[in-house]
């Protein structure tokens, strides 16, 4: 459903105004001023898309300089605002004078029904073209500068922490839930540092076969396998003096491990199939969301290495944690993804800010995103009045009884609280094999783990030897 836009009819003419309000009023919501001082009062309390403009005007309305001088005045309070005024069919001289101070369009009386509609349509679509390409430049340019936004405690101290560390040499291990905003602290580190005209490249583990990885990142000779036809530089020596930023570093092969160590240790490394080594000048910077010294302890990811990435740590707060800055991400969001939709949605309602701020966010920032997104493609209205898509009570009802449930059965003598989880976490993933056929790819998106599910559930079933018959990686599954 297209938005009603707001059309303030500007004439001293009460049957004008009226014929004007009986041609518009299906597709806009029109209001009407009679004089300047009415139609003042009006810009200051409406929202208004565009101005229709008699120029004869009071207290003098056979003089259209009256409102030539008004036109003039719109301009400069409100040059965003486009007017079409009204003339007389003979009086194209002054629809030119009119044009030349900044109006976009004009028809003329009596009101031919297409002459209105057309002036209106392409002052409209001017209006929002104009205003889509002034929203799109400066969401992106937020967008392409990385900002991290918010002001609140946890936000402040985060940047200040980049700074603190973004001009040394070491690497960095960042921490953070599921779309809390990881890669762009790495981006943050990297612009800070002296290496800001050097490539930063980011790389997600998780996303790619062992084979795939290990050739993305190191790159492979002219022969090196059947279908390797001739050199490829690795993402190493394409980022020569800049910096790698390794996502999901927890998904990590174990034989790339000990190859990405060297890098760290000696800063050189092979392609596929080459026998010299070659030397590399890049930071590193590793991002994960899950507990890289429980896979040490489990001999999932190598203790050498661990150490290696982990020279300094920076944890990115979860959204939940800084819920008063929402209304500036809101709004930087919202300005981007309406510029990209080509929607014109201009805000949300208090009640929709109350419901979000109430929300828990597990999806953090990325799933802000995506609530908005869906908010901007199906508003029906300037403001978003609603947000179905966070109408969770029933879930955080049914959570919460559940738990409720769980701990009245608790002994009074205590608990082994590892045992529980391990317990209860062997017993989840039994569930999750189970209503998905036994396919572990499948099963850990059923779990969120999302682009890691496949390696994720790998670990976890190592974990707890759960080898059912029937279980299978999931490697026909698309």
């Amino acid at each position: 459903m297209p938005f009603h836009r707001t059309i303030l009819i500007v004439d001293d003419n009460e049957i004008n105004r009226l014929n004007l309000r009986l041609l518009l009023k299906e597709q806009y919501q029109v209001i009407e001023a009679g004089d300047v001082l009415t139609a003042d009062d009006v810009l200051s309390s409406h929202r208004v898309d565009l101005l229709v403009l008699d120029l004869a005007l009071p207290p003098e309305p056979d003089n259209p300089q009256i409102g030539m001088a008004y036109l003039k005045r719109l301009q400069q309070d409100s040059p965003e605002t486009p007017i079409v005024v009204i003339t007389g069919h003979d009086e194209r001289e002054l629809a030119q004078q009119a044009m030349a101070l900044g109006a976009s369009d004009f028809f003329g009386k009596p009101f031919n029904p297409d002459e209105v509609y057309e002036a209106i349509d392409r002052g409209i679509t001017l209006f929002s073209s104009q205003l889509r390409e002034q929203e799109l430049k400066h969401a992106l340019q937020i967008h392409v500068n990385h900002q991290l936004l918010g002001e609140s405690a946890a936000m402040q101290a985060l940047r200040l922490q980049i700074g603190n560390i973004s001009s040394t040499p070491s690497s960095v291990l960042i921490r953070g839930e599921t779309g809390s905003g990881k890669e762009l602290v790495a981006n943050q580190l990297h612009l800070q540092s002296s290496r800001f005209k050097a490539p930063f490249i980011a790389i997600n583990c998780a996303a790619m076969s062992e084979e795939h990885l290990e050739n993305e990142l190191f790159g492979h000779e002219k022969g090196a396998f059947s279908s390797a036809e001739k050199r490829k530089l690795g993402w190493f020596e394409r980022a020569s003096g800049g910096t790698l930023f390794l996502d999901e570093i927890s998904s990590l092969p174990r034989a790339i491990q000990a190859k990405l160590l060297r890098v760290l240790e000696h800063g050189e490394f092979s392609r596929l199939g080459g026998e010299s080594m070659i030397r590399c000048d890049v930071r590193l910077f590793c991002s994960t969301t899950e507990d890289l010294e429980a896979l040490v302890r489990n001999n999932a990811f190598r203790d050498d290495l661990y150490y290696r990435i982990n020279v300094l740590e920076i944890n990115v707060p979860p959204l939940r944690n800084h819920l008063e800055d929402l209304p500036m991400l809101c709004d930087s969001i919202r300005l981007r993804k309406s510029a990209l939709c080509g929607r014109q949605v201009e805000g949300f309602s208090d009640a929709v800010m109350e419901q979000m701020a109430r929300y828990s966010w597990p999806g953090n920032v990325r799933e802000l995103e995506n609530v908005i997104e869906r908010a901007v493609v199906l508003a029906n209205s300037p403001i978003v009045e609603t947000l179905p898509s966070l109408d969770h009570a029933a879930n955080t009802s049914l959570t919460h009884d559940a738990l409720e449930q769980w701990f009245s059965l608790l002994p009074d003598s205590g608990i082994r609280a590892d045992k529980a989880l391990s317990k209860f976490e062997k017993r989840l993933l039994q569930e999750a094999l189970k209503r998905n056929q036994y396919i572990k790819a499948r099963a850990g998106r059923w779990l969120g783990f999302g682009d890691r599910s496949k390696d994720k559930m790998r670990y976890l079933c190592d974990k707890y030897d759960l080898f059912p018959e029937g279980e299978t990686d999931g490697q026909t599954d698309g």
